[in-house]
């Protein structure tokens, strides 16, 4: 998946998803690997996420927690200064982050707004290559 479809996707996101955290960690680095404590047994499925080496049951939320898309933002970008701000009215909730020198970045929720700031900085870093 091209990580402009990624960043579309999560500007079009009303609410977390979890399929979207999946697209994101892969993007970013995290590598998905399925272990069988018996390989007869589909019970028996574990499925491990690894980042630099560590491993982890979890994949972080990063759509639907402030503190992962921040961690997710010190992935690509670890040195960064920005901010996160909300408002709500009578058509909603709207979040906007911007990082760096970065666009403006309009969610759902300020992680998603996050999780866009971070994917438009990956999007240059992976152009820049």
């Amino acid at each position: 998946m091209a990580i402009a479809d990624l960043i579309q996707e999560v500007e079009s996101l009303t609410e977390p998803s979890r399929d979207i955290d999946v697209k994101i960690g892969l993007l970013v680095g995290w590598q998905r690997k399925v272990e069988y404590a018996n390989e007869k047994e589909e019970n028996s499925r574990n499925v491990i996420w690894i980042l630099h080496g560590e491993r982890t049951a979890r994949l972080p939320r990063f759509t639907d927690s402030l503190e992962a898309a921040l961690q997710l933002l010190e992935l690509v970008a670890p040195k960064y200064i920005g901010g996160v701000s909300w408002s709500t009215d009578e058509c909603g909730f709207e979040a906007t982050a911007i990082v760096n020198n970065g666009d403006y970045c309009h969610g759902a929720t300020p992680a998603l707004a996050v999780c866009l700031a971070a994917l438009k900085i990956k999007q240059s870093q992976l152009e820049d290559d």
